[in-house]
């Protein structure tokens, strides 16, 4: 039985390494007819802008450096330097050993997976649904800048396929945690739905990885990180997609438009814990609430952060629907080059992106169809 599950994985993973290369190869070709940042990066004919701030990190670690910038350099330029918890730049080292090409191949690949991924662990298996979701603007803004938002989207997914399995959601959403901080509110979703064991394994996963991560790279940075963070969010917050962004675009001071942000927060977790005991698909819609409230309160909010939405979308809808196109409409403003890296306070981008976001969590929260309400997985299973 073990040997043919070895020999399962082998096949998968030189499936895997097939696929890619062809990616790279039609990548590469193309690159030669269409500049499009994706299609670049996973060409290997450019540095994506986030990937080459990673490799850096990874560079750094290597050198027995420390990856965060001394406190007050990123006044003015904070989107140059890392600023991410230590556990991502510690991932980066085996990529920051290769060329930048390879690396930025190597890593959309990546990516692309991640997405299939997500979609796969929560029983997509309608084709459609892939190539759409691999077509929103947010997936090909994350692979175009090589971020981390596919595979926050692949964990997230996993931490809802183990819900029940104590130590596999409380490891997942611990290492998405660890990853990016604006995912913390994942474990009051498991306190919600009653899994208090896997949100108190989830929340000491989480502080053990991020300790661990300080300690492998001699606690570098450790003194200024908080400070930096507040830093980075005083100078980008309101230049961002996130509430604040919006609210101060709309003309309300900062320190109201972070209280009505907060206030919006704590009213989305009232509805998910109310959600939580709503009956069967409440659990479903309360990760859905809880999501959205994590996207609400973060104060810096970046297009690549709403690759997650492919999670609420996949579990609502499993096969192909309306819903599953909602994201495309981010295409019209990006035609009429609304967007951009930021927001800076534009309206017309900020207010299309509040549009989208709200239409695909109401829809993702309306009645679930056929499967959507997944079962739990029991660990060993054959579909584990």
């Amino acid at each position: 039985m073990a040997r043919h599950r070895l020999q399962r994985i082998a096949l998968v993973g030189l499936g895997a390494l097939v696929a890619g290369a062809l990616l790279v190869v039609a990548a590469k070709a193309a690159a030669r007819l269409h500049h499009d940042d994706a299609v670049w990066a996973l060409a290997g004919w450019t540095g994506p802008f986030d990937l080459k701030i990673f490799l850096a990190a990874g560079d750094a670690v290597l050198d027995g450096r420390s990856p965060y910038p001394d406190r007050g350099a990123i006044e003015g330029q904070g989107g140059t330097f890392y600023v991410y918890p230590p556990l991502l730049a510690l991932a980066m080292v085996p990529l920051s050993t290769l060329s930048v090409s390879a690396a930025s191949s190597i890593f959309t690949v990546l990516g692309i997976f991640a997405v299939m991924g997500a979609l796969w662990a929560l029983d997509v298996r309608d084709w459609r649904c892939y190539v759409l979701a691999l077509a929103y603007p947010y997936t090909r803004d994350s692979l175009g800048i090589g971020a981390i938002g596919t595979f926050l989207a692949l964990i997230v997914a996993l931490a809802w396929r183990y819900r029940d399995d104590a130590r596999l959601a409380g490891a997942t959403t611990g290492v998405a945690i660890a990853l990016k901080l604006f995912l913390a509110p994942l474990v009051l979703w498991l306190a919600f739905t009653r899994r208090l064991g896997a949100a108190a394994l989830g929340a000491a996963f989480a502080l053990g990885l991020a300790l661990l991560s300080w300690a492998a790279i001699g606690f570098r940075g450790i003194g200024d990180y908080v400070p930096l963070l507040r830093e980075l969010s005083d100078l980008e917050a309101e230049k961002s997609y996130s509430s604040l962004g919006v609210l101060t675009s709309l003309g309300a001071p900062s320190t109201l438009a972070q209280a009505l942000a907060i206030a919006a927060f704590v009213a989305l977790l009232a509805l998910a814990w109310r959600a939580a005991r709503s009956g069967p698909d409440g659990d479903r819609r309360s990760f859905t609430l809880v999501l959205a409230a994590a996207l609400v309160l973060t104060p810096i909010l970046w297009l690549h952060y709403l690759v997650v939405l492919v999670v609420p979308i996949a579990l609502a809808r499993p096969r192909l629907s309306a819903l599953w196109f909602v994201p495309l409409a981010a295409l019209i403003p990006s035609w009429l080059d609304w967007y951009g890296g930021w927001a800076n306070g534009d309206l017309p981008a900020l207010l299309s992106t509040v549009l989208v976001t709200a239409t695909v969590l109401v829809g993702s929260l309306l009645p679930a169809r056929g499967s959507a309400v997944h079962p739990a997985t029991p660990t060993g299973s054959p579909a584990a």
